[in-house]
């Protein structure tokens, strides 16, 4: 009885009969069988090996990509990007495919990878992706909740990425911050200062009314940051 693996027009069926031959199992030589495909993809293999330990089927990846109508040559950057098929699809509409190319980066996932190592969810990541900000500064900024997009204006108020984070999961909005401590008559070199000390625009403008300056607010704000404290 045939085995029904000789595909390959070659003598004793060619490589597939080998492993049949071998007694390698169903599932084992479909794994094999599909390797050709993840790099036909231009996937690495360790980026193959993540997308299959996620639980995402290899027939699921073929037809969504192709379905969003992204060319073979450019699936596997915009993968390692971290994109799905629709975001890929909408970036292409509104940007440069080199964008993908230069995220991917490296070996392994580059850039991408750094945020995956530190836990930063997909949507927080393509926030800091889109932008093509992927540094080390940026990896704090997000490992803290802070949007790609907010964090620039976090940092133009002096804030570092850990005070910014716990002010928002106090659920303080950066609208507000901008909108108080501005009303509030606070020069905006002062406010991280002020912030870091743990006080309200209201009561740092009644320090400043009475003679407190902002170097004793930085004081503070120090003692406050020491992890040893």
């Amino acid at each position: 009885m045939g085995t029904g693996f000789k595909w390959y027009g070659q003598r004793g069926g060619g490589p597939v009969q080998k492993f049949v031959e071998a007694g390698v199992p169903p599932q084992m030589l479909h794994s094999y069988l599909a390797r050709p495909i993840w790099k036909a993809l231009g996937l690495r293999p360790n980026e193959a090996g993540r997308l299959v330990r996620k639980g995402v089927a290899l027939a699921d990846t073929v037809r969504d990509w192709w379905r969003a109508g992204i060319p073979i040559r450019e699936v596997a950057d915009w993968i390692g990007a971290g994109l799905t098929p629709e975001e890929a699809f909408r970036q292409r509409s509104g940007r440069s495919v080199a964008t993908a190319r230069v995220i991917r980066g490296g070996p392994g996932w580059g850039p991408v990878e750094m945020f995956v190592e530190a836990g930063v969810p997909p949507q927080m990541r393509r926030s800091y992706l889109a932008r093509q900000w992927f540094d080390d500064e940026a990896v704090a900024w997000a490992k803290e909740g802070i949007d790609g997009a907010e964090a620039p204006i976090w940092k133009a108020l002096g804030l570092r990425p850990n005070e910014a984070g716990r002010l928002v999961r106090k659920g303080v909005a950066l609208a507000d911050t901008v909108r108080d401590w501005w009303r509030a008559g606070i020069p905006i070199g002062e406010v991280a200062d002020w912030i870091g000390a743990g006080l309200t625009p209201k009561e740092a403008a009644g320090q400043r009314v009475k003679g407190i300056t902002v170097e004793r607010a930085a004081a503070l704000r120090a003692l406050r940051d020491d992890p040893l404290l």
